[in-house]
Parts: C-alpha cells; structure tokens; sequence
C-alpha cells in the first residue's frame, strides 16, 4: 500500500490517499483531514467523497477527482515510454507503471486543476512531479513538434520523451500536445498535428469550431492558429488558471460518478448543473447551446470527460467549451441528448428543452442565434486558412446547419 498527501494550492492539506495494488487490479481509499474538514471553505472534491471523517474505498485505482488531474492518453504514453526508457539506461527490465505512477509523474505546476501530490517523506512545501525547466515558450514548438512526431513514430529518445513530459499533458484526449508560456505570462496548451492519425487539418478545423462556438454564444479558451514548419499548432489558454491561482476542476464523467467507456447523457449533466452551479439557469441555457452547435457541427466526440465544471466559492459552474471537432462523415454522438438510438439530435434537444429551463419559444430563438452563428463556417475556415478542397470536404459535417 502506497500513501500520497492530497493537497489544494496553495497549502490547505485535504487528505491522504491509498493505492492498493494487486496482481491484477488497483483500488484506492481516501479520508480527509481533520483540518481540511475544519476548513470553512471545504468542498467535497467529488460527488463520491462527500464531506465525512470516514475513510472511502473504490474498486477503481483513483477516485474521478484524481484521475482527472491524472494524465491523459499521450501523457500516459510519455510516462510509460520515460520509466522504460529510464529502466533500460540503468540496465533493469520496464515495469508496468501503475495509476499512482502515472498521476505522480504529471508536472504539479501544469496539472490540471487545483489538487497537488506529495509523498509523506517528501520536504515541506515540494510535490509531485516538480518542475525541472521553466514552461516552454511559442518560440519552442517547431522543437516540440518534431519530438511529438518522433514519439508517435516510436522513435523518440530519453531526453526528447523527458522535454515532453517536462513541458505537461492536460485536458483529455490521445493527441500529442505541450504547454507554452504565451505572450503576458498565460499558459497554453499546444495541441499538435498527429500525420500519422489525421485525415485532414483537425487543428484548424478546431480553431474554426471555437469560434463557431464563440458566435454562438459559448464560452470557449482564447486560443490561436501558430503556423509551425507549414503545419498548423492549435494553442488554446488553460481555463483552470487564474493568473498564478489554480482552480479546480472536474469532468462531466466525475460529476456523474461513471467510468470511461460508460454512457450518460445531456439531461444527466443538466441536473448536476441544477444541484450544482450556482449560476444554474446561465449555465442550463449554455449547455442547450453546446448540444445544439454538436449537432449543427457534427462534433460527434463530446464525451463525457470533454465536458467540465470549475469550482466556484459557491459550487461548480460549468467550464468553457473545449474539444470541439467537426466530422465530415456520418456516425453517433458520444453523449446522447436523453438516450440511444436519438434519430434527430435538434428534434431531442427541442423535446427536452424545458429540462434546461428554457421555454418553447426561448429554444427557438437560441437554435435561430447558433444557426446564424454557424452559418459564418466557411467565412471562419478561409480566414484560419483553410483550402477550398478542404472546405468542400468539410461540407457533410454542416449538412444541418443549412
């Protein structure tokens, strides 16, 4: 059994949590502190730890809040690839990290969320994993990118896989990525082209939704197109920072004590929203927004751990939009509006449009904002600098917003 501290910047100490880990499964147990249940401010860090001096025990190796400041898929593959590379140069055999493993090895001052990790034996103040360079900066991509590229061709070298893992990984999803320090101090998340994977600009393309979702009335990062050797490097600004203050943040999937691989829907997120945003009624309506823009945009990935909530004095509000990406070629919907097998995604959300507060009338006068939002698609891609080709090709994900 492993111990590891569970702090909230900058030096309230929440509790501890254990690993237990087996021959062929993880668990984990976490109890607060008396001094962090003390703590006038203290909020419980996810809907299945509530405020108690008991110690909670789940079969899965990290608890939602946890895992989702734990790395994603490329850092998970930076990790494992690092401790490989790292055992093999001192003449040992790899090891299978675990999930403590991979939550330790994420840069604290880029991870994400408010929660910090440290060792018991750890010095006072020092936490998992600590900085060893300063942020990269815009003028580092072109360096980044070509490590990025080396490591989804298997070919990246321990110090290239260190730089990576040194620069962080953040904010879901399996491509390769980096942080920046941007212009003004702000932090940015790089998000790289994968040649090997895309089957066309998906950057760009992302760079377009967000400003689809902007006009739309959503709130999205500021984000920018950084041409980077004639490819295109999506940088968007963490929205879990605060100047220098972190923020807390949690997935959808958290919020609705579910697992990767499990299916909720948008009335499911609609009443955390209800017992937990202060803010609930702004937020509903945002929400009706997103599922609407999905559907006109064909961003068909919206799963669960691609939406968020960032906590608040007095609860969680819903966090920008993020991950948006339309598809050109039919499929399903990652998060159902209600349920499976919706045949017309715009038809539900009108159905149970009241379940987010809004009246028959309101909703169509947001389904008329996000359609005339949407109908700048083309006006947007020429300006991020999107061919015709790729527009014309891009056309079927728009097919609704006609």
């Amino acid at each position: 059994m492993s111990a590891v501290e569970v702090w909230l910047d900058p030096d309230i100490r929440v509790g501890t949590l254990f690993s237990h880990r087996g021959r062929s499964a993880e668990s984990c147990t976490f109890t607060y502190s008396a001094e962090y249940l003390a703590h006038p401010e203290a909020y419980p860090l996810d809907p299945s730890l509530p405020l108690d001096a008991h110690p909670f025990h789940s079969v899965r190796p990290l608890f939602g809040a946890m895992a989702d400041s734990s790395p994603d898929r490329w850092g998970r593959t930076l990790v494992q690839r690092t401790l490989a590379e790292e055992a093999r140069a001192a003449g040992g055999a790899p090891r299978q990290p675990s999930e403590l493993d991979f939550l330790l090895g994420v840069r604290d001052d880029l991870r994400q969320g408010a929660l910090r990790y440290r060792l018991p034996q750890d010095d006072p103040g020092s936490f998992r994993a600590a900085a060893q360079d300063g942020v990269p900066v815009l003028a580092d991509l072109g360096d980044l990118l070509v490590a990025a590229d080396r490591v989804g061709a298997d070919e990246a070298g321990l110090a290239e896989l260190r730089r990576l893992v040194g620069a962080g990984s953040s904010l879901g999803g399996a491509r390769p990525k980096a942080h920046v320090r941007l212009p003004g101090g702000a932090i940015g998340l790089a998000k790289f082209p994968a040649a090997a994977v895309d089957d066309w600009n998906v950057m760009a393309w992302e760079h377009v939704a967000l400003g689809l979702a902007e006009r739309a009335g959503i709130r999205v990062p500021p984000n920018r197109l950084v041409p980077v050797s004639g490819r295109d490097v999506l940088v968007v600004e963490r929205f879990d920072r605060r100047s220098e203050q972190r923020v807390g943040y949690v997935s959808a999937m958290t919020m609705l004590e579910l697992a990767d691989g499990d299916r909720g829907s948008y009335l499911d997120i609609a009443e955390v929203v209800e017992e937990a945003s202060p803010c609930a009624t702004a937020d509903l309506e945002e929400l009706w927004r997103r599922i609407v823009l999905g559907a006109l945009i064909s961003n068909r990935d919206d799963h669960l751990r691609n939406h968020g909530f960032l906590r608040e004095p007095s609860g969680w509000r819903l966090s920008p939009a993020f991950d948006l990406n339309p598809v050109p070629m039919a499929g399903d919907f990652a998060t159902d509006v209600e349920s499976p097998g919706e045949a017309d995604r715009l038809d539900a959300a009108l159905r149970h449009a009241e379940f987010f507060r809004l009246t028959d009338t309101r909703a169509g006068e947001v389904l008329a904002e996000v359609r005339e939002a949407v109908s700048w698609w083309r006006d947007l891609a020429r300006a991020a600098g999107l061919c015709e080709g790729e527009i014309r090709r891009m056309e079927p994900a728009f097919d609704d917003a006609a």
